[in-house]
């Protein structure tokens, strides 16, 4: 896992270092990554093209990889900086989850729609703010709020959705409901450990 971890921080430095050149500062980046993102959200959800809108949703993601490569290389990485990025992905990833509300998807137990409110409310919202809400009433350091991990953390949310979209297309929308319904239970199994690390972390309390 290390020598992938570092595999992976190695590569996005290269990145960095390469795309330093272009006059865009990460924040600009970061701006560019939603407006694609809304254009993926518009591919979707006016004119039901999946395939440009999962285009532009990876191509978005790319730019989300690349903000904070370039941060880095230019030695601009800020505070400031981790927010609008911070917040930036959540917009991206509510546009992709919301403009697929306009596509007519299988019926798997429930409705697509619940499942994909279940995905917006266990995945994009809880996880962070359990970790933000840890943070802000002080029950934890930030140091220990930023350590609280996961099975299922933003880039295994994205990647398993992104796949099941495209296992969708490929064989049929049922799979993306499947990938809908594997992040609803992932991300709620890491929404406990999150809140169990909490309680861990609490000197009279046993999680």
């Amino acid at each position: 896992m290390l020598k992938q971890d570092e595999g992976a921080k190695g590569a996005q430095a290269s990145i960095g270092r390469a795309l330093a050149v272009i006059p865009l500062s990460p924040n600009q980046w970061t701006v560019l990554s939603v407006l694609i993102a809304i254009g993926a959200g518009i591919s979707i959800a006016a004119t039901q093209d999946l395939f440009l809108g999962l285009a532009l949703f990876a191509l978005a993601g790319l730019c989300d990889i690349i903000d904070g490569a370039v941060a880095r290389a230019r030695g601009e990485a800020s505070a400031l900086g981790g927010f609008i990025d911070g917040v930036a992905d959540r917009f991206v990833e509510g546009i992709f989850l919301l403009s697929l509300m306009f596509v007519p998807l299988p019926q798997v137990l429930v409705e697509a729609k619940i499942w994909l409110a279940l995905t917006i409310f266990l995945g994009t919202c809880m996880p962070s703010f359990v970790r933000a809400y840890a943070d802000h009433k002080g029950v934890i350091s930030r140091e220990k709020a930023l350590a609280l991990g996961g099975v299922c953390e933003r880039s295994e949310r994205l990647l398993i959705l992104i796949l099941g979209l495209g296992a969708g297309l490929a064989l049929g929308m049922e799979y993306l409901i499947y990938a809908l319904a594997a992040v609803c239970f992932l991300s709620a199994v890491t929404i406990i450990q999150r809140i169990l690390g909490v309680l861990a972390a609490q000197p009279n309390v046993k999680a």
